[in-house]
């Protein structure tokens, strides 16, 4: 129906189009048109303000969501999680021997406990990003 609609249409502009204006002018004529601008106007009104808006959140969502995640997980997520690491083990560095003697007693105390122990690899993983996690959690200083 649309189809054969949008066809007559397309005939009647191209090769009667003084049969197309002379009716415009008629009060029936002008009333259809009327009709549909008004209708398509209503459509336009709706894809403007409605479908373009939702269109225009979805995009910025995702593409902060996009560029977020690779930032995060991406080169320069890595660089600054190993920036960040490096400056909390520069911290450990105190110049104090005994400092040195625990740290090197605790690398120990790590090692057997997982010779001893045979943990499994996911608890292994699990106990290193939880150390990981605590070494570079930033200290609170109290002024």
């Amino acid at each position: 129906f649309t189809v054969s609609l949008s066809i007559l249409s397309v005939l009647l502009s191209e090769f009667l189009p003084k049969l197309l204006i002379n009716f415009k002018f008629t009060r029936f004529g002008y009333n259809i048109f009327s009709f549909f601008n008004q209708r398509f106007y209503v459509e336009l009104f709706y894809n403007k303000y409605i479908t373009d808006g939702v269109l225009k959140l979805g995009g910025q969502t995702s593409k902060s969501l996009d560029k977020g995640s690779v930032e995060l997980i991406g080169p320069a997520g890595l660089e600054k999680l190993l920036v960040h690491l490096s400056s909390k083990l520069n911290e450990l560095s105190t110049g104090v021997v005994t400092t040195y003697a625990l740290y090197t007693l605790l690398g120990m105390l790590f090692y057997i406990a997982f010779l001893f122990f045979n943990l499994e690899f996911d608890l292994l993983y699990l106990l290193i990003i939880t150390l990981a996690l605590i070494a570079t959690h930033p200290n609170e200083k109290k002024v």
